[in-house]
């Protein structure tokens, strides 16, 4: 007991000392998760807000009035039909879209003749195509009802209220559409990006210790004093172990910053919604004890693996920002493409996301979360033998 107490000191004063180390591994995640998080919540707000169309009609029909008072009221669309107080003409509107001063418009030829959709060239290609295809329902959509409105209009007159009734009647027995969330009947968390992003970089700041754990192991074994370690009645498996308790602290520090960042900073200061973390206090603990125990395991194999802190920085740095990539830190998972999200299935980091997803946002209990904790304990008991091997072999 004696030389783990020992062992832990020297580790403390090893990681207390590298302050520049610190301030990266600390403060990386939080300028990310700042960073991702806000361009989020202001991608869903301008989604939330009305796109603004030029609306250019050379046709006095009756169908130009009404796609446009239909675009109005769609509470998606806001037409514009004039700039500067001055009619919006077709080749006004290709010019202002063609220079990118409006991503989208729709031009009415003479006599309702053709119906042309304009559209930036430079959007992207799932912007587009959804707000092209939004614009496209309401065209269609004014179609149908000017030709049933034709139809009509060709009937004898004591028959068009018979068939407009019976419309009214069986569009007022059709059932209202409602937007729900597939939680459980009592659920109290509504999902939104607090609670599906701070799960990602919890997972993310406790992988980035690979930078500072590596680099110590590097260190001890470049100047010697692994060997000093080595010639005392010290197991390698004690000095592993002593380095894994430090960093466990380390992870549950990096677990903390990013519940203090959900609940209070972004609500306080940005007025995002808090983060609601449910009732399962164990369950919690579990995933992330489990989740501290891979991150270790993953910052013995590159350090163990690693013969400069060069190398250790490079790998490690650039393997992590690619595991949480398509672990859905950044993004989610399921826009990725499908050999991506199969790919996926293998990160650690997704095991533990997945985890606090399950606890953060669906509610689960402790068996809700056992097949991703065993998977991380698996992980961290294969990490530290192929350490623990490699170390051995190099002796």
């Amino acid at each position: 007991m004696q030389k783990l107490l020992f062992i832990l000191k020297k580790e403390f004063l090893l990681l207390f000392r590298d302050i520049p180390g610190l301030v990266i591994l600390f403060m990386m995640p939080v300028l990310l998760i700042f960073v991702v998080t806000l361009a989020q919540e202001n991608a869903l707000k301008s989604q939330n807000s009305k796109t603004k169309v030029i609306y250019a009609s050379e046709s006095n029909g009756s169908f130009s009035e009404k796609l446009l008072a239909n675009l109005d009221s769609s509470g998606i669309f806001e037409p514009v039909r004039s700039i500067r107080e001055k009619p919006v003409t077709a080749s006004l509107a290709r010019t202002l879209i063609g220079s990118g001063e409006y991503k989208f418009g729709v031009v009415i030829g003479p006599g309702d003749s053709s119906i042309t959709l304009l559209l930036d060239p430079t959007l992207q290609e799932s912007y587009r195509r959804s707000v092209s295809n939004a614009l496209t329902y309401i065209i269609k959509g004014t179609q149908t009802r000017e030709a049933m409105n034709g139809i009509l209009a060709a009937m004898p007159g004591n028959m068009r209220p018979v068939i407009e009734g019976m419309i009214a009647r069986s569009m007022q027995k059709l059932p209202p559409v409602v937007e729900t969330y597939a939680t459980k009947d009592l659920s109290t968390i509504q999902p939104n990006v607090i609670q599906n992003n701070v799960p990602g970089f919890i997972l993310f700041a406790m992988f980035f210790i690979v930078i500072p754990l590596a680099g110590s192991l590097i260190t001890e074994k470049n100047e010697g004093s692994f060997q000093r370690l080595r010639s005392l009645p010290v197991g390698l498996s004690l000095i592993l172990g002593g380095k894994a308790l430090t960093y466990i602290v380390v992870c549950l520090l990096q677990f903390l910053l990013m519940m203090v960042i959900g609940t209070w900073v972004f609500p306080t200061f940005f007025g995002l919604p808090q983060l609601q973390t449910g009732h399962q206090y164990l369950a919690i603990a579990v995933a992330t004890v489990a989740a501290s125990m891979a991150a270790i395991g993953f910052g013995c194999m590159v350090g163990a693996a690693a013969s400069t802190h060069g190398q250790a920085a490079l790998f490690g740095s650039v393997f992590v920002v690619l595991l949480g990539v398509i672990s859905g830190t950044f993004m989610p998972i399921h826009i990725m493409p499908g050999f991506i999200q199969f790919i996926s299935h293998f990160s650690p980091i997704r095991w533990g996301i997945d985890n606090y997803l399950n606890l953060f946002i669906r509610e689960g209990n402790l068996v809700s979360i056992l097949p991703g904790t065993i998977l991380l304990i698996l992980f961290f008991g294969f990490a530290m033998t192929v350490s623990l091997v490699t170390f051995a072999k190099r002796q």
